[in-house]
């Protein structure tokens, strides 16, 4: 018979380690890329929800889309 306090740390321990495997998956966001157009760099900015690369050069934007979590 398996005691109740070693099955809760199996459950416990295997919950931990997929959530920091899924935490680790998620991407880094660069702070600064060089812009398709005139090769200036473009800064991360954030608008409530949306995140999105402005280049103060030639004024272009670039939008991050959200992946859903499958």
């Amino acid at each position: 018979m398996v005691e109740p306090t070693l099955e809760t740390e199996k459950v416990m321990s295997a919950s931990m380690k997929a959530k920091e495997e899924h935490e680790n998956s998620i991407p880094f966001l660069e702070h600064e890329i060089e812009c398709p157009r005139c090769h200036d760099n473009m800064m991360l900015c954030s608008d409530f929800d949306n995140l999105y690369y402005v280049c103060e050069e030639c004024d272009f934007c670039l939008y991050t889309i959200k992946k859903s979590a499958t």
